[in-house]
């Protein structure tokens, strides 16, 4: 079996979605779709359930994905042994990035890194938080630069190096009652609708947004959710009485009839971070991790 199956069923696993699964691994969804066929068919069980309105794993999937996962990374644990072991180390490194909050700063690292590294191939690849986690899990990334809220606990096989923070904001319609002030707390937040991203489209929805309300022990009232921030941002420009969470550096996606305010209180912040699998064994890292904490100096 080739191990590629494997990493398709691992990663639809965790998105539990033939579109967007098809989608991060560059193959049609009636492709994958017929690979995954073709693994319950091999194993003669049903690794999913399906219906008009969402796919869950069965209990023989979630077994699946768990062995599947031990399977690619011992895989790739006696491919770098091999070659460590023959002296043809891979000098490789794969990245796994979560889109422009990182490009700017991951693109001026990389062209330092490639100028002293050039024996080096680096691999890069644009992905969701989910998406990243299941690919460092499973070693087809060794690197990820991630941004995540600064509550979210760090798995302990994962090694985690900060290196910049970006702040939670407010965005409302230019019509919104809040729209005249510098900055607002959570709680005169609380007090409006709170727009969001569907959690049945980005599983991590409440992390990104809501849940900075709900540590803090403040209630709230949802407005609507839609399929993504583009879209939420959008609305909120026909829209003058919700308000929206959101990272500051996607501020480029607010409209001209909306404004992004900060947020009062000083501990809701995104930490922007790289982060790694301790137990990789991919001699590539260690330089990797070395000349980032000299570029970080």
């Amino acid at each position: 079996m080739e191990t590629q199956l494997l990493h398709e069923f691992v990663l639809l696993s965790k998105t539990l979605n033939f579109s967007k699964a098809a989608q991060k691994m560059n193959i049609t969804q009636p492709v994958l779709s017929r690979h995954m066929k073709y693994l319950e068919e091999y194993f003669e069980v049903s690794f999913f359930k399906r219906d008009t309105h969402k796919v869950e794993l069965t209990t023989a999937g979630k077994l699946f994905s768990e062995e599947a996962g031990k399977i690619l990374f011992q895989y790739e644990t006696s491919i770098s042994a091999i070659h460590s072991f023959t002296g043809k180390s891979r000098r490789r490194i794969s990245i796994t990035f979560l889109g422009e909050a990182i490009q700017k700063f991951l693109i001026n690292f990389l062209t330092q890194f490639r100028a002293q590294h050039s024996d080096i191939a680096i691999e890069c690849r644009d992905s969701e938080l989910d998406e990243a986690f299941s690919l460092l899990d499973n070693h087809i990334s060794d690197m990820g630069f991630l941004i995540r809220p600064n509550f979210m606990v760090n798995e302990s096989r994962f090694c985690t190096l900060p290196f910049q923070t970006d702040p939670l904001c407010a965005v409302v319609n230019k019509c919104h009652p809040l729209a005249g002030r510098g900055s607002v707390s959570l709680r005169e937040v609380s007090e409006w609708p709170i727009m969001r991203v569907d959690p049945r489209e980005f599983s991590l929805s409440d992390e990104y947004s809501t849940r900075f309300l709900t540590i803090h022990n403040i209630d709230f009232t949802l407005d609507k959710e839609y399929p993504n921030l583009k879209t939420c941002c959008f609305n909120l420009e026909f829209t003058d009485r919700a308000v929206l969470l959101m990272p500051r550096h996607r501020g480029y996606l607010v409209g001209p009839n909306c404004v992004m305010l900060d947020i009062a209180e000083e501990n809701c912040w995104f930490n922007l971070e790289l982060v790694w699998d301790n137990k990789n064994t991919n001699p590539s890292v260690a330089i990797f991790l070395k000349e980032f904490k000299d570029f970080l100096k």
